[in-house]
């Protein structure tokens, strides 16, 4: 496997137990031996738990995209790594030390993989050196700003904020450090003018450097200290390069890993700019990040699911500000987020709200925010003259169409109540339009995953208990003859087989007997066992499933002797086929 010793391979799994790794990207609940989340992979977006995490025998396999392998195999999906970087982040996780890479890549993999870490390299040198441009001489006018703002040194310091100083400064200091033009640019740090000159991109900004959920540095955002500034661009962030893509990532990811990495979250603050987020960190609220603008992505929802299915959405109360909640909502309410919304008075940001009223305002702010369903019911209403007939009449038909959606009858009446006391209409028309089905529609369908856990004939699901049995070791399976079964189903037949070779073999190493192909199966063999909680009912149906086996068994071999006692010419072979019928008959009958 890409040259690296498989000791190494075995030992770096045992010590990244694949629940605990998932459960950084996910979350996720147990039931019976297994644990389910929303699928957290690129490209499958799903509301009810499809994903699937093995704790035995340490695999995950989805039953909505397909997907499924092993804790390295979801890092290099989850995290968008090769095979090599998937390892190596579990080493660092791991406190592993990396052993040579042995394998012969092609030389265009080769350069690809030092161009990443050469860009990296550049991003990091920068950062340090924007830190130490912040804390000289002239930094002076920029912690000015920052203690304007109430940014402690601290805090400032926990973000790593730094100073730009001109346009030419970081270009000279970086050519110093022997790099080259192109690798400065394609780390976005600098760009080319016109006149073909490289300058500093975020020339004279306070800088913010924008870091991964792997604690890498991938970009900045450069914010100007003073209102005169604001003629070339309050804020500016880097332009999308190789390692970096705006859509993709969220402000502070890295902080929501620690704390996920620590304990659950109960909820994630999503506001819009660096400055709110670094605000409420230093207010105690450490559980926010930003879109950085007011443009919520799929990609940006998605990378937030795993950490949270839970967010308190908190942009600015300009109008800008509520536009962008109304775009993110639909997004969040697709992934399937439990969301609520906080109303921030007199059009201020979070950043002034704390400011201004203080902590224990703030925190009143989001034990009061607005369910997703009331926000929208307020939403509709704005920018509309109630008064006017035509405008109430088309904000009831959206109103009711909101309605419509809830499925909870308590829910709908309140809502109704609501929108009686907005629109003045009463609550008995408004309930005779909802049930007409008098709504401007805006319901959407979503796909439901069918459990295959469920699924299968008596036969089957016999021969995946007893399977489930042998696989996690129960008492009441020892020195069972498996080799006497007959299994219907090629992955079942391989591990019986398994088993039978060497009845010790661990429960982790039948990924790599039955393969990627071979996964679905055996992740519903593993579970079979779990609506069983008795012990003396889990041994009776044991005993249930190996006699229904060895009865099909039999009826199938009965089959098939009948079948060749017709063909049979000779009388003493059909004699001899005879004899075996009636004795497996017997049998049979006693079963």
């Amino acid at each position: 496997m890409a040259g690296i010793d498989e000791k190494f391979l075995s030992e770096l799994k045992s010590k990244n137990n694949i629940v605990d790794v998932v459960g950084r990207y996910a979350v996720i609940k147990r039931n019976g031996s297994n644990y389910w989340a929303c699928c957290p992979l690129p490209g499958h977006n799903e509301k009810t738990p499809s994903f699937s995490i093995n704790e035995n025998g340490q695999f995950y396999k989805c039953f909505g995209c397909g997907k499924g392998g092993d804790v390295i195999t979801f890092i290099e999906e989850v995290e968008s790594l090769d095979f090599y970087g998937a390892v190596k982040l579990l080493a660092e996780n791991a406190k592993m030390e990396m052993p040579e890479d042995n394998s012969k890549d092609d030389e265009t993999t080769k350069k690809n993989k030092e161009k990443l870490e050469k860009l990296h390299e550049i991003l990091n040198v920068t950062a340090h050196y924007y830190v130490n441009n912040l804390y000289s001489p002239k930094g002076e006018k920029a912690k000015a700003y920052l203690q304007k703002r109430g940014i402690s040194t601290a805090t400032a310091k926990a973000f790593g904020l730094g100073l730009s100083l001109g346009y030419e400064e970081v270009y000279n200091y970086l050519k110093s450090k022997g790099y080259s033009d192109q690798d400065i640019l394609d780390s976005g740090v600098c760009q080319r003018t016109q006149k073909g000159n490289i300058i500093d991109a975020y020339a004279g900004r306070l800088i913010v450097p924008i870091i991964n959920s792997l604690g890498k540095v991938i970009a900045f955002g450069g914010r100007v200290l003073e209102k005169k500034d604001e003629a070339f661009g309050k804020y500016k962030n880097t332009q999308d390069t190789r390692v970096w893509s705006k859509k993709r990532n969220l402000y502070a990811i890295n902080n929501l890993k620690a704390l996920k990495n620590n304990s659950e979250l109960p909820y994630v603050i999503m506001v819009e700019g660096y400055m709110d987020v670094i605000s409420l960190y230093q207010a105690g609220f450490k559980n926010a990040v930003a879109s950085m603008g007011t443009s919520l992505t799929l990609e940006q929802a998605k990378l937030l699911k795993r950490y949270t299915n839970k967010v308190v959405v908190c942009y600015d109360g300009d109008s800008a500000g509520q536009d962008a909640t109304l775009r993110s909502l639909s997004i969040f309410e697709n992934e399937g987020f439990e969301i609520t919304v906080m109303s921030l008075p007199g059009g201020k940001d979070p950043d002034e709200i704390i400011r201004d009223y203080g902590v224990d305002y703030y925190q009143k702010l989001i034990d009061n925010a607005e369910p997703l369903i009331d926000f929208k019911l307020t939403a509709l209403a704005r920018g509309k003259n109630l008064k006017n007939v035509m405008d109430k009449r088309k904000f009831v038909l959206e109103s009711l169409a909101v309605i419509k959606t809830v499925k909870d009858a308590f829910l709908r009446e309140e809502l109704l109540k609501k929108l009686r006391d907005m629109s003045g209409i009463t609550y008995e028309s408004l309930k005779r339009d909802l049930e007409d089905g008098k709504t401007i529609d805006a319901e959407t369908q979503e796909t439901v995953w069918k459990n295959p856990i469920t699924s299968g004939n008596g036969d089957e699901r016999a021969e995946r208990f007893i399977l489930s049995a042998v696989i996690n070791k129960r008492s009441y399976v020892e020195d069972f003859p498996l080799e006497d079964l007959y299994f219907s189903h090629p992955v079942r037949t391989m591990i019986a087989d398994t088993y039978v070779d060497d009845p010790d073999f661990k429960a982790d190493k039948l990924f790599e007997i039955v393969g990627e192909e071979g996964l679905e199966e055996l992740n519903v063999i593993m579970v079979s066992g779990d609506n069983i909680f008795d012990t003396n009912v889990e041994v009776k149906y044991f005993k249930d499933c190996v006699t229904q086996l060895y009865k099909t068994n039999l009826e199938s071999e009965i089959k098939l002797l009948n079948e060749e006692y017709k063909k049979e010419t000779d009388l003493e072979k059909r004699r001899q086929i005879a004899l075996i019928i009636s004795k497996k008959t017997s049998k049979l009958l006693e079963l």
